[in-house]
């Protein structure tokens, strides 16, 4: 297999290349500059990018000239409209079909199109903070649905939700699928009532798709775009080929919307915040990853479950008050630091300060994020390693 262990097994160097992750780690984190840190926090990829990608940007860049390109060509729809088709079992059509810089930006134009200032947006926390963050900076409330935690497993507060998609002040709810942090694909089931809850009382449906191709083996995963037509007509998909393909710094993703309506009322959105091209490299970049290369999307989750089982059966036998449930979907582990019997200031300080390692802290997630801590497991697994070595290093110095 051309994407196999080897290839995922293959250490790059990212000091020096401007990383956010790797030479951002240490400011971000408040750590004096020579303490060696090993990142595992923000949602980008340790791994090289398919090697046909890298050949079609280098070709692009060897045009020479950078100007303005099509914000829409055939080509990058026709790549769209495949790539979901296969995996994600739906059809969509051309039409629907709309450019966006990424998926947050893309949140934030749905903030400012479908709600007013004061206006409350239903989020399950724990939640991807810079959902949140789009909240708050567009003066919107931010209205908590925290899921239901048992042993590590997460499921919707539903008798909650139902009492808040009838409040007539709430516009909208962000569904993410896979959910980020807690690795959760929600059942047809859940996403069904979740649909229709806000179908039914006029609440729209923001789903963040992106973790979509990333499903560890052995899970299921179900697109909210091949439920019903009541729920698609209320629902805006956002995609992106930065999570699957390591495509994050240029900045292409793409959101679904099969209502006309909604389609045109977002695409003003666009046009106020002057989105009206592409980046040249994130086109290319999107048809040959989409077109060609379903086999590194593959070789990447499996590789990647195999990161979560060798965490997951480390702990067990090495650090045994650390609970951890395999993710169903992303690259990110969940880990509970809860049976530590530490509070959350002692463990975001251990984890940093004392085992140097850089993760997202689970109170950047808001409520049901306290004592947990977020591991980002796309590197090679020699670096899976070295971090659980320092972590049972740091875990052992307190004891």
């Amino acid at each position: 297999m051309k994407y196999g262990k080897e290839f995922f097994d293959t250490y790059v160097e990212r000091r020096g290349s401007r990383s956010i992750k790797w030479d951002g780690c240490n400011a971000k984190f408040g750590v004096a500059p020579d303490v060696e840190m090993l990142p595992m926090w923000i949602a980008d990829m340790d791994f090289r990018v398919p090697e046909e990608v890298a050949q079609a940007v280098t070709e692009r860049a060897q045009h020479s000239v950078y100007g303005y390109i099509l914000g829409r060509p055939n080509s990058f729809v026709d790549a769209i409209v495949n790539w979901v088709q296969r995996r994600y079992k739906w059809d969509v059509k051309k039409e629907w079909i709309l450019f966006t810089p990424g998926v947050v930006p893309a949140f934030n134009i749905a903030y400012q199109s479908f709600s007013a200032p004061g206006d409350g947006i239903i989020v399950q926390t724990p939640a991807y903070y810079p959902f949140m963050d789009g909240i708050r900076n567009n003066d919107r409330k931010l209205v908590v649905n925290q899921l239901i935690e048992t042993d590590g497993y997460y499921t919707i507060n539903f008798e909650e939700l139902e009492q808040q998609v009838k409040d007539p002040n709430n516009k909208i709810l962000i569904v993410a699928n896979p959910h980020n942090p807690t690795g959760r694909c929600w059942t047809a089931e859940e996403l069904t009532r979740l649909g229709e809850l806000c179908a039914d009382n006029g609440v729209l449906l923001i789903c963040d798709e992106i973790h979509a191709d990333l499903i560890m083996p052995g899970s299921q995963y179900c697109s909210m775009g091949t439920l019903s037509e009541k729920i698609r007509q209320n629902t805006i998909f956002h995609y992106a080929p930065s999570k699957t393909f390591n495509l994050a710094a240029l900045q292409t993703a793409y959101a679904v919307i099969p209502n006309e309506t909604i389609r045109a009322k977002f695409e003003r959105g666009q046009t106020a915040n002057r989105i009206i091209g592409m980046n040249w490299f994130g086109q290319v970049a999107l048809e040959t990853a989409y077109n060609c290369c379903e086999e590194y999307a593959d070789g990447l989750s499996a590789y990647v479950g195999a990161n979560m089982d060798y965490v997951e059966q480390y702990l067990k036998e090495h650090l045994p008050m650390l609970k951890m449930r395999k993710s169903e979907g992303t690259y990110m582990i969940w880990v509970d630091f809860r049976g530590t019997g530490m509070t959350t200031e002692e463990i975001e300080h251990v984890i940093i300060h004392k085992a140097h390692i850089g993760v997202d802290m689970g109170t950047w997630f808001g409520p049901g994020g306290e004592g947990f801590l977020r591991f980002n497991l796309a590197c090679p697994r020699c670096l899976v390693e070295k971090a659980m070595h320092m972590l049972t290093a740091a875990m052992n110095e307190l004891n």
